[in-house]
């Protein structure tokens, strides 16, 4: 069984927003950003907040559209203990280990040093103590609330209509690229490399808890443990 009519309704409202709203608010609220972030204090915190609020609704949207569905369960959202795919979730930790000692070396000979990801969003960089702790909140939130629309959500729901696995996973990799427009052809690039990653991990592990807790790391390491400003313009 898969969702039910209702729940494919509210399925399909998440869709449209992240397909249709998501993109445009997205890249405006960024352009505003980037205007504004070295006169208005509290411009990267309101963003970060504005961002937290929209993804636990879309959240709550999403569990909702479980609750309506009775063949539907959480275990179909992919909050499952990991299977004995060990040997891709050790591929995944080593190589992201590897690219953050890469990341770290390239740093310690070049202060304020950034990530491509970073150097597309360079806005999104925390300046103070304050905005790394919502930096943090955000990572958590980005984590949690968007690997359990894009990956577990939009999967189950493709999985459920009929679609081969790997095809509805494409379909959620590509709306989730679609959701980072505002970062540019570099910044995509990236999210496209990072998604597609976070997909092959769920999908070899059948658990969501293996990408949630590598998107955490990642966006942790963008948004909360940034260089400092007075690095990055020394460099």
């Amino acid at each position: 069984m898969g969702f039910s009519v209702w729940g494919l309704a509210l399925v399909a409202l998440i869709v449209l927003y992240l397909v249709a709203v998501e993109p445009w608010w997205g890249r405006r609220a960024y352009t505003e950003l980037e205007r504004v972030r070295d006169t208005d204090p509290r411009a990267l915190t309101r963003m970060f907040g504005q961002g937290i609020a929209v993804w636990w609704g879309l959240t709550g949207v999403a569990l909702l559209a479980v609750l309506v569905s009775p063949g539907v369960g959480l275990a179909e959202l992919g909050l499952v203990p990991m299977n004995g795919e060990w040997g891709t979730l050790a591929g995944a930790v080593v190589g992201m280990a590897v690219a953050m000692a890469a990341v770290a070396l390239a740093a310690r000979k070049a202060p304020g040093f950034l990530m491509p990801g970073q150097k597309a969003v360079a806005a999104l960089l925390p300046r103070t103590a304050r905005e790394r702790w919502w930096g943090a909140g955000a990572s958590v939130t980005a984590g949690i609330c968007e690997e359990l629309v894009y990956r577990g959500l939009f999967i189950a729901a493709g999985v459920g209509l009929g679609l081969d696995p790997v095809v509805a996973a494409g379909i959620s990799l590509g709306i989730f690229v679609l959701g980072h427009l505002y970062q540019g052809p570099v910044g995509l690039v990236f999210v496209t490399l990072v998604g597609f990653v976070f997909t092959n991990v769920y999908l070899a592990t059948g658990s969501l808890f293996v990408p949630i807790v590598l998107h955490i790391l990642l966006d942790l390491r963008s948004l909360a443990f940034a260089p400092r400003r007075e690095e990055v313009a020394a460099r």
